[in-house]
């Protein structure tokens, strides 16, 4: 056993997207703020999908079994960490994938950022993609069992946070809203608006086109999501046969970053729009120095989905002061708080998001005028420094 206080950050469940950022950034904090004074072990699915060599200090512990199956993600969660616990006595416990495991340790917190339990009635996950359904019932009546054993529960917005302490009478006090913002926003940074577009285009590496093909720049829309039924590209697909249909001389273009292999709904959903309707570019998974060029080609984000841990193409978006059309639904207003070039619309109306997108390209959208933030009704942490002086306090 290590005779320095141990911190334990469990993120086993974890293989592509966001959650790896904020898991790296976590880890680099504490490289570099705390790795001289204590053990920090790090549970993870693949070191591999993370820059070790920039986190000294760190302890890797792999759990490649973690991506096959429920039960083992079950066991480790219940049985293999409290074995380790056990064995660790860590200071500190911090699960950054939404679970409480059964371990002892000295403190122990979490942090919770999928958005699934707070699905609208309306959303029939059932129907369109069942194994969401599935994880949504994990999180309500298995994931979040434990959740009040926890010494501090840390969530990336606040109607998370409200939804928690209400459903498992969480005192107040243990609840904190962290929004993955200003340190995702330092790392990735956008190109500043004006400056000159390279040669090729983000777009023309994308989907691998020469750059002939698009010396003529159409009005660019973007949306970057996974494949969830939740993220409602649905939406945008019915927006641009209306277009078709009412305005076919219009010149724009809609930036997907999927392209039908994911899951069967992603497949059934494109099979049959790529030849209906040429102005929708799937381009797959885009990482994400490839995708801040994006942003920089783009001249407008739709951003229609249902749920959202924070939205944070949003926030990233909004740092060219370019255009974002977004549903309107509590998540959007709050991320886009003070913004100036937003407008917002109903996620389930396709018409009215065509008459947008028609609006944008015209350079005629009248934007929404939006308010600052009010009084909150948790407290915010803003940095990984603040976060931890908390939990260590």
């Amino acid at each position: 056993m290590s005779k320095r206080p141990v911190i334990v950050i469990s993120a086993t469940r974890f293989f592509q997207g966001g959650t790896l950022v904020i898991v790296e950034e976590c880890l680099k904090f504490l490289s570099a703020h705390y790795s001289k004074t204590h053990t920090i072990k790090a549970l993870v699915y693949k070191k591999t999908l993370y820059d070790t060599k920039s986190m000294e200090g760190i302890e890797w512990v792999e759990f490649p079994k973690s991506r096959k199956s429920i039960i083992y993600r079950l066991y480790h969660e219940y049985i293999k960490f409290y074995k380790l616990s056990k064995v660790w006595k860590p200071m500190l416990w911090l699960s950054l994938q939404d679970s409480t495991p059964r371990v002892m340790a000295t403190i122990s917190a979490v942090y919770f950022h999928n958005p699934l339990l707070l699905k609208p009635k309306s959303l029939k996950l059932w129907n369109q993609q069942p194994r969401l359904e599935i994880l949504r019932l994990l999180y309500k009546y298995i994931y979040t069992q434990r959740i009040g054993t926890n010494d501090f529960v840390i969530t990336q917005q606040s109607a998370i946070a409200a939804y928690l302490t209400k459903a498992y009478g969480l005192d107040r006090k243990k609840v904190w809203v962290f929004p993955p913002v200003d340190y995702l926003l330092k790392k990735n940074k956008v190109q500043e608006p004006g400056l000159p577009k390279s040669a090729p285009t983000a777009i023309t590496q994308a989907i691998d086109l020469p750059v002939k093909s698009v010396e003529i720049t159409p009005y660019t829309f973007i949306f970057p999501a996974t494949a969830f039924y939740y993220k409602n590209h649905a939406v945008i697909i019915e927006a641009c046969r209306i277009l078709q249909k009412q305005n076919p001389g219009i010149a724009y273009r809609v930036l997907l970053t999927l392209d039908g292999s994911e899951n069967k709904y992603v497949q059934k959903l494109v099979e049959n729009v790529r030849k209906e309707l040429p102005q929708i570019m799937f381009l797959g998974f885009i990482k994400r120095d490839l995708l801040f060029n994006l942003y920089n080609e783009a001249d407008c984000m739709i951003f229609p989905s249902f749920l959202e841990s924070w939205g944070l193409p949003l926030t990233e978006f909004a740092g060219l002061n370019k255009p974002i059309i977004c549903a309107d639904l509590p998540y959007g207003r709050a991320t886009l708080a003070g913004y100036h070039q937003a407008i917002y619309f109903d996620p389930t109306n396709p018409h009215e998001l065509a008459h947008l997108m028609l609006q944008a390209a015209e350079k005629t959208l009248r934007f929404h005028a939006t308010e600052v933030a009010g009084q909150a009704e948790f407290p915010y942490l803003h940095t990984w420094k603040e976060c931890f002086e908390l939990l260590l306090a």
